[in-house]
């Protein structure tokens, strides 16, 4: 891996040799970062306070692009070492508080403009949304909760940033390539995690205004035993689909990271964020599609793998 490095006078210098590193991309949040050490000769002791970007590249694939977040410089009995970490362009509006604002017909250009490109952020694919509605920023909310929470609401997905750190607003899952991990991938480690607590398995949607009620059900969760009702009051909402939209918001929300397979693989970036894998691996019984939600290389005196958390594709209808 070689990163470069950014001041913030423009200037871009090269950082020493990389001796291990680990990075981490997700395209959402919690943010990509990544944490390098690398051989240190003191050249660039003047200039890595002014340093507040960096680009790193495996080969000639850009692999990450961020905002640097701290460096350490020491001197110890393994050498002379270097190490930083960084984030990704996501971190540009996680770190940077909205302000208060009551939208009436908001549409997601508007959103953009007023959450997103200020801290100049580059848009990808912002088609997906077309729809208009009244959305509500709280005080306290970050660029991004600004900025997710309506595409969260209008459009039923997050925004998601590629590795160039462009913003798309489109949904993430299937848009990147098939791969697949079968009997013949060097499969080191493989987990699966199903979580039940905070699975919604009912919603009464209740408006106090109009008094009415709508009840949606999670029938998948329900025929597994679940049971957990939430009780949310919404005053104002015009019509009982727009309720049960709600309803099954929330409740899809809660579903999120429900089932997951953490798998890890020899070599580095086996996948990424976006991609659908053809998973077989028979000692857990797995066989289907999934979609890679995280993917981490780690590159090192140890050789390079990846861990990926993937979840079925086949998800489960309300």
């Amino acid at each position: 891996m070689t990163i470069q490095l950014t001041a913030c006078d423009g200037q871009v210098y090269l950082a020493p040799t990389v001796k291990e590193w680990r990075l981490r991309r997700t395209g959402s949040v919690p943010c990509d970062d990544l944490e390098a050490v690398c051989l240190f000769d003191g050249q660039l002791m003047d200039v890595l306070p002014q340093v507040c970007r960096f680009t790193a590249y495996q080969g000639d694939d850009l692999v990450l692009q961020g905002v640097v977040d701290e460096y350490r410089a020491e001197v110890s009995e393994q050498g002379r070492l270097l190490t930083f970490s960084g984030r990704g362009l996501a971190a540009l509006l996680l770190d940077n508080e909205a302000e208060a604002a009551e939208y009436q017909g908001a549409t997601v250009e508007e959103i953009l403009r007023n959450h997103a490109v200020p801290w100049g952020i580059s848009l990808g694919d912002c088609t997906a949304l077309r729809c208009a509605g009244a959305y509500r920023v709280d005080s306290g909310s970050s660029q991004w909760q600004a900025l997710s929470g309506f595409v969260r609401y209008v459009g039923g997905f997050l925004p998601w940033f590629t590795a160039d750190g462009t913003l798309q607003v489109c949904p993430m899952a299937g848009s990147g390539v098939h791969r697949s991990i079968d009997r013949t991938a060097a499969v080191t480690d493989c987990a699966v995690h199903f979580t039940r607590y905070g699975v919604i398995s009912e919603m009464l949607v209740k408006d106090k205004t109009r008094k009415t009620t709508q009840r949606v059900v999670n029938r998948a969760f329900l025929d597994l035993g679940g049971s957990r009702r939430q009780v949310l009051y919404t005053p104002g909402i015009s019509t009982l689909a727009a309720m049960r939209y709600t309803g099954e918001y929330q409740i899809r929300r809660s579903m999120e990271g429900m089932y997951q397979v953490e798998m890890t693989v020899v070599g580095a970036f086996a996948a990424q964020p976006g991609d659908v894998a053809w998973v077989t691996y028979e000692p857990l019984g797995l066989a289907g599609d999934y979609d890679v939600v995280e993917a981490e290389s780690r590159g090192g005196s140890a050789g390079e793998t990846t861990t990926l958390i993937l979840e079925a594709r086949d998800h489960v209808d309300i």
